[in-house]
């Protein structure tokens, strides 16, 4: 199949549109067309595009930025003590300057990863043969979350609910 872009090369890259279920448009880009297009990041990019995919990702939603931009909850001034980006810098670019940006932006940073993947905690994945403790441990320190903040909403009916939950888990271990 031809680029519907060139008509002169290969298409490499084979794009569909889906709205509420119907798709609405296919397309198929060589590589050059997708990169003009900005479907790919350009071939010259360097190795970490992620603020290439920020972008991309930025325009997904009807005006809905991935990161929420400075002002909107977020300092514009925050800075990260390491490598001294501020979160205007992060939210223009996408990229964070180090591994402590995480922690400097950590508030800001919290909704965009859960948007993002679902949880902020990484999970990994479990041996389905031999990884019942490892579940019971995580399921325990989920459930001891959930007693922290349960207790410090007063919601102490869901508490005591929560408290069984884990003295029963925790006796199961035992035994």
């Amino acid at each position: 199949m031809m680029c519907q872009q060139c008509h002169e090369r290969p298409a490499q890259y084979h794009l569909t549109s889906v709205v509420e279920g119907q798709t609405v448009q296919e397309l198929h880009l060589c590589e050059r067309c997708a990169a003009e297009r900005e479907v790919i990041p350009p071939p010259d990019a360097p190795v970490s595009v992620h603020g290439w995919l920020a972008s991309l990702l930025g325009g997904l939603g009807e005006g809905a930025s991935a990161v929420a931009p400075p002002g909107a909850g977020a300092p514009a001034a925050l800075r990260c003590a390491r490598c001294g980006i501020t979160y205007a810098e992060f939210a223009r670019t996408g990229l964070l300057g180090c591994p402590d940006c995480y922690d400097a932006f950590a508030k800001e940073l919290d909704p965009v990863v859960r948007r993002a993947q679902g949880r902020t905690r990484h999970e990994g994945k479990v041996p389905s043969r031999t990884g019942d403790a490892i579940r019971r441990r995580r399921e325990l320190a989920d459930l001891r979350r959930e007693l922290d903040a349960a207790v410090g909403q007063q919601a102490f009916e869901r508490a005591a609910a929560l408290r069984d939950r884990i003295r029963a888990l925790e006796g199961g271990a035992r035994a």
